[in-house]
């Protein structure tokens, strides 16, 4: 299979995952997929997996599952996974050298799609809350960087869902309460997005503030 070949099963792969999955929020409110070696993927891989339909967030190859005590169901489909692998190559009339990145590609499995003796279960488990434990830690280093923003404006957690904001006059922010987002992440991007805008007014010069603070209250709500 060619570069084209894998950009085209790629792409084909997300279009059929973004016609079933209801809504394309949907692929950001899901943890991050781990492989049984206990990687965690990134970028397009990331959002490849994370659009599947399972709830299990532990992938691994055919060979992956079979030495962790699993059995790949028979008609089962697997998904492409890519990765850059570098390699070096000389000239030989020049004597120098370059770096290639060649785009390589495996087939994964979901941890739903085998069935596994009682260990394979037990290891299963363990990644699942490594997957917890990472989104916990991501949460409370979002937490730490609230924290160590010096002098940062009032945050008023609002018990009503229409509407989070930047007061510039009386220097506050208020957003909903967490209850009323589907996952804590959005929570977070919503609270970032309104302290980028008092950043936003400390760091602009004063002649542009006015400016500034006029196209905010002008502009609609964004997560």
């Amino acid at each position: 299979m060619n570069n084209s070949q894998i950009y085209a099963a790629i792409t084909e792969k997300i279009i059929a995952n973004l016609e079933t999955a209801g809504s394309w929020m949907k692929l950001w409110q899901v943890p991050s997929p781990v492989s049984m070696n206990g990687h965690y993927y990134r970028g397009i891989n990331r959002l490849v997996l994370s659009s599947d339909p399972y709830k299990s967030r532990v992938y691994g190859t055919f060979q992956q599952i079979r030495a962790n005590g699993g059995q790949v169901r028979k008609g089962e489909k697997s998904t492409i996974v890519v990765f850059w692998k570098n390699s070096v190559e000389q000239d030989e009339s020049t004597g120098e050298t370059k770096k290639l990145f060649l785009l390589k590609f495996y087939h994964v499995f979901n941890s739903e799609q085998a069935d596994f003796d009682e260990q394979g279960m037990k290891k299963i488990a363990e990644l699942q809350n490594l997957v917890t434990e990472k989104v916990n830690s991501d949460h409370m280093e979002a937490e730490s960087i609230i924290e160590g923003y010096e002098s940062h404006p009032e945050i008023i957690f609002s018990d009503k869902d229409d509407r989070a904001y930047y007061a510039p006059v009386a220097d506050l922010i208020s957003v909903p309460d967490k209850k009323y987002f589907s996952c804590s992440s959005a929570f977070y991007r919503t609270l970032f997005h309104e302290l980028g805008h008092n950043a936003a007014s400390i760091i602009m010069p004063h002649g542009h503030y006015k400016v500034l603070i006029t196209k905010l209250l002008s502009c609609e709500y964004s997560a």
